[in-house]
């Protein structure tokens, strides 16, 4: 996963920021995050070039940011898109108005910086945006490029349509016959105003013909990233072997893997997407996520899946170490089914580490659920044995000998004395405080205990 954290230049400052989401809409991107008070900010890109952050008081209802906000693709700040699709500054610095409008006459063409600086009407006056774009389209009419105007109006048909100026100049008879090719959405203007296409394409995605159309668009342009948001949003069955596609050509291994995740995540009822991610997993030799997936997806192995996770387990040390206490039940329950020799050595080793920090009681409610797996219980009873036994103190070797296995050698060797105490004469007891004073390196009590034990054989 990538990192969540971003820096700004602020007042000569620098200020970290948590990315708290990321929004992919048209060809902007807008990177949502938080400083340590709790302010918002928000980072505008421009196909993928950064343009400035602002620090909102409050955004405009149907402005352009409350539309990518409601109708973007929204993605969690550790997917894997959110940094490999934009290029980053360090520190992002502020620019005012009419220094990014600056850095952007050097970048993109005037349609695109007419349509970007719309991005901004929560923060700018409309009006100010307005002149803006207003001598763009002047500009272009002066030196007689009529269709360059029209595609100027366009932008400001739909940034303002209701002001007089735009309504006039929409309806002059110089630009019918351009009109004309707009409101048929014709094939040329692919070519010709691909910006404003890709906007309205967007809004009538639903219409498979136009979904299509946009998609050759994005396919055109070359513009993998956005195409990979872009199938994200709309994700399918039909679409998903194209986003698998893509994702495995522009993407390292391990964030394929997470967008799979994220889509899992989402709960997606993909059955391709669900194989894939399998597959992915057994590559990678990951037997705790292998097993995880199987869990939440009940799929079945195929044959060559199951022999290929037959040969993981058998190269893996499954340690409990790796899970949530609260998911090794739901972890053994379906291994006992796919390796019950391997499940039994997870079952035993999840209870020597929940022995150091849970009572009896807690460890069988907590394994309840395993009952059913007929290889388990031996194991379990076990445990129940312990329950019984703790209670009881002339069982206390027994005791002993069961919390020994475990490998709660401190339990043992307090059980093992008490029994030497009350059976003062029985040799039994002393043999396995030599031997646990043995194993866990004190030589001294080790010494003591196996020369009483050979005392007390010799006057038995």
């Amino acid at each position: 996963m990538s990192q969540q954290t971003i820096q700004i230049s602020k007042k000569n400052q620098i200020i970290e920021l948590r990315i708290t989401q990321m929004a992919i809409y048209l060809q902007s991107k807008i990177i949502e995050a938080m400083d340590n008070e709790k302010h918002v900010y928000y980072l505008f890109f421009y196909k993928n070039h950064y343009i400035t952050y602002v620090k909102p008081s409050k955004l405009k209802r149907k402005s352009f940011i409350s539309e990518a906000l409601t109708k973007g693709l929204i993605l969690p700040p550790n997917h894997p898109l959110v940094f490999s699709s934009i290029t980053l500054e360090h520190p992002f610095k502020k620019y005012s108005f009419q220094q990014l409008i600056k850095k952007a006459e050097n970048l993109f063409t005037p349609q695109e910086v007419a349509f970007l600086t719309t991005f901004f009407e929560s923060f700018i006056s409309k009006k100010t945006i307005f002149s803006y774009i207003q001598t763009i389209f002047y500009d272009y009419r002066r030196n007689g490029k009529m269709f360059s105007s029209y595609r100027i109006l366009r932008i400001l048909m739909d940034f303002c349509p209701n002001e007089s100026w735009v309504k006039g100049i929409a309806s002059d008879l110089n630009f019918i016959k351009y009109s004309k090719l707009y409101d048929q959405l014709a094939d040329v203007l692919i070519d010709k105003d691909p910006l404003y296409m890709e906007n309205r394409l967007f809004q009538l995605k639903e219409n498979k013909q136009e979904y299509q159309r946009l998609e050759q668009l994005l396919k055109h342009q070359s513009r993998w990233m956005d195409l990979i948001g872009f199938y994200l949003q709309t994700i399918n069955v039909e679409n998903y072997p194209s986003l698998l596609q893509f994702i495995q050509i522009h993407l390292p291994k391990e964030d394929v893997i997470s967008v799979l995740e994220d889509l899992i995540q989402k709960e997606q009822h993909i059955p391709e997407l669900i194989n894939d991610l399998l597959d992915l997993y057994i590559e990678n030799k990951d037997a705790e996520k292998i097993i995880q997936l199987l869990i939440r997806s009940k799929l079945s192995l195929t044959t060559s899946q199951a022999q290929a996770f037959e040969e993981i387990l058998n190269e893996v040390n499954l340690n409990p170490r790796y899970f949530q206490s609260e998911q090794i039940d739901s972890i053994l329950a379906p291994l006992f089914h796919i390796n019950p020799e391997k499940a039994k050595i997870f079952l035993h080793q999840s209870i020597t580490l929940l022995l150091k920090e849970q009572n009896l009681d807690s460890i069988i409610e907590y394994l309840e659920p395993l009952k059913g797996c007929i290889p388990a219980i031996p194991i379990l009873k076990k445990i129940e044995q312990m329950q019984k036994l703790s209670n009881d103190p002339d069982q206390q070797l027994l005791l002993g000998q069961l919390f020994y296995e475990f490998g709660q050698y401190d339990q043992a060797i307090d059980c093992f004395s008490w029994e030497m105490e009350l059976k003062a004469y029985d040799p039994k007891p002393v043999k396995w405080l030599a031997k646990l004073y043995n194993e866990i390196g004190m030589n001294q009590e080790h010494q003591a205990y196996t020369q009483l034990y050979i005392d007390m054989q010799k006057r038995a």
